[in-house]
């Protein structure tokens, strides 16, 4: 077992068998994100990506499973932490978009089980294999106690898998056992202008039942001001994006 994951899960399963309604609290502290979180999921994933450094953001459909991957920073034993525990983010209020550790949790609209593979870390969330843990606990939440991948699980996307490793993607999120309503939702609600104001994205590519590429360019006018050239197979669109202190206030210019 790789040791990030081996040390995590160790102290996240001491904590529930100790506290198992602390668990039940969760699982309906998770419910009341992905209801509050409606249709952002993959904004969620796209913040983290830029948040880790990420130039490429990819959502690929790949049978019954989709497939985000993004070619940022590997996941280090603190990212990993953070990402299953609630509230427990280590990024730096103003250094990132994302900060309250909260917004993955979103994703369990979308699918019933998640696998992380990034770097040496690979990783499996699932309701069953937890509950299967923790028998004292009445209900349990997807993503708090990560577990062992099931090799067996990984055949039905491990061609698409390897394919995005090698195109030199990092980290990998595989859903599986999809909430179809949720995926299609998500997808209607995608706006490409959620890139404007990240840092580091500049190429997202959506490999589903319809293909598209969105691409993004920065420049610089002066510390307050940079343009940036929007892309996408139906138009492409400039903007101006003003800066002053936190706040970052976006022009779109017309013809």
């Amino acid at each position: 077992m790789n040791p990030i994951l081996e040390d995590v899960r160790s102290s996240l399963l001491e904590e529930a068998r100790l506290s198992p309604h602390l668990l039940s609290d969760l699982a309906g502290l998770e419910q009341y994100i992905a209801e509050s979180y409606n249709s952002r999921s993959f904004a969620e994933l796209l913040q983290n990506a830029d948040d880790a450094g990420a130039s490429r953001f990819v959502i690929q459909r790949e049978g019954q499973y989709l497939l985000v991957a993004n070619d940022g920073r590997i996941f280090t034993r603190a990212d990993f932490e953070s990402l299953c525990r609630s509230a427990a983010s280590n990024k730096e209020r103003g250094t990132s978009i994302g900060f309250r550790g909260i917004g993955f949790k979103s994703v369990v609209g979308l699918a019933n089980t998640i696998h992380l593979f990034s770097g040496e870390l690979a990783a499996t969330f699932s309701r069953e294999r937890t509950a299967r843990e923790i028998p004292q606990a009445k209900r349990v939440p997807l993503i708090r106690i990560p577990h062992p991948i099931d090799k067996s699980e990984c055949a039905p996307f491990a061609g698409a898998l390897n394919n995005l490793q090698r195109e030199g993607l990092s980290t990998i999120f595989v859903f599986g056992d999809l909430i179809a309503s949720g995926i299609e939702s998500e997808f209607a609600a995608f706006d490409p202008t959620s890139l404007l104001f990240l840092r580091h994205v500049r190429q997202v590519e959506l490999r589903t039942n319809v293909e598209e590429v969105i691409t993004v360019r920065r420049e610089i006018v002066d510390e307050r001001i940079q343009k940036v050239r929007l892309a996408t197979s139906a138009a492409t669109r400039w903007w101006t994006i003003v800066s002053e202190g936190n706040v970052n206030l976006a022009f779109a210019h017309d013809d």
